[in-house]
């Protein structure tokens, strides 16, 4: 199996030609770009995913997310991601931007998907090594009823305004 490869950026998010394999050290003042989807039903409940028990942050709730490939721009990394993690099958134009929030490696762009149909979870597609289970969650409880990563918990506070649909 192939490593990822990710686009490295300056500080300004400019480019700087070079790529970088995921595990690697990544030079000092470089950046590359991650990608993360807050996915709502036609009700406006969230969708979430539980994290693996092998990864950082094991069996917490999050959204949907991961670091776009080389050569991919952010919205296409959204749409595969949401493919990989979920099996959902979206349009890069049914994306809404919200912000993108420079963090310590790496500029996290974040995207709201709102299906126009109900989200049956027995039929999503679930990356094993990735997501062990998924919910829906009313977004005025949210915050209290789940465990959620910690900086998954903090832009949901910060940007909840935001991504609310």
């Amino acid at each position: 199996m192939s490593r990822e490869t990710w686009d490295l950026l300056d500080e300004n998010r400019q480019p700087l030609g070079r790529t970088h394999f995921r595990g690697d050290d990544l030079e000092p003042n470089t950046f590359h770009t991650v990608i993360e989807v807050f996915t709502f039903d036609p009700d406006g409940k969230l969708l979430l995913s539980r994290r693996h028990p092998d990864k950082k942050y094991p069996l917490l709730w999050e959204g949907t997310g991961g670091s776009i490939l080389a050569g991919e721009m952010s919205r296409e990394g959204a749409v595969r991601e949401l493919q990989e993690e979920l099996g959902l099958c979206v349009l890069p134009e049914q994306l809404r931007f919200v912000t993108t929030i420079k963090r310590e490696t790496y500029f996290l762009d974040l995207y709201i998907y709102t299906s126009e149909r109900s989200i049956d979870l027995r039929q999503l597609s679930l990356q094993i090594d990735e997501v062990v289970d998924v919910r829906l969650e009313e977004w005025d409880t949210v915050l209290d009823s789940v465990e959620l990563v910690p900086t998954v918990k903090e832009r949901l506070i910060r940007f909840g305004h935001l991504i609310r649909t």
